[in-house]
């Protein structure tokens, strides 16, 4: 059964500009090998990894939106765990198509975008909701609030029992 897919990888950090495009143009031909179809390659561009992975600390991201049957995904999988630029990746199913047209897209011929353009939703990774929900780190908390009182009991109680 075809499916949508993406596949998110990160491509090694010490590769430069064509051997970028050349690890991109690798996992295509792979895809393609398979008898899939690469829908659209956005480049995230080189980003630091949230832990030390095989002693790399950045990497570059690219996410590519596929069309794979689901019985070839075992080897692409396969082949991406011995590509020699690819370090980590990713494929899920793919629930919702993404919209047409974003910046950091690859364009049909395989060119990077020329301003190194990076997807405006990718550039923060905190959420704005969550950020306003929460309160600010220089107050206490309820619970510590109602602990402080009893704290600052205790510890003049022990300078008292000193003197």
């Amino acid at each position: 059964m075809v499916r949508d897919y993406e596949l998110m990888y990160i491509v090694r950090p010490d590769v430069d500009d064509d051997g970028l495009r050349a690890a991109v143009d690798s996992v295509k031909s792979l895809v393609e090998g398979q008898g899939g179809e690469v829908r659209k390659t956005t480049m995230w561009g080189k980003r630091r990894l949230a832990y030390e992975v095989k002693h790399l600390r950045d990497g570059h991201y690219v996410i590519a939106e596929l069309r794979l049957d689901g019985s070839k995904v075992a080897e692409v999988e396969r082949a991406l765990r011995i590509h020699d630029s690819v370090f980590r990746h990713l494929l899920v199913i793919q629930e919702v198509p993404s919209p047409e047209g974003e910046e950091g897209e690859v364009s049909a011929d395989g060119a990077l975008p020329a301003d190194g353009a990076v997807p405006a939703e990718s550039s923060s990774t905190v959420d704005a909701d969550a950020e306003a929900d929460a309160p600010p780190a220089d107050e206490a908390s309820e619970d510590e609030e109602e602990a402080a009182p009893h704290a600052g009991v205790a510890a003049a109680a022990d300078e008292d029992e000193e003197a």
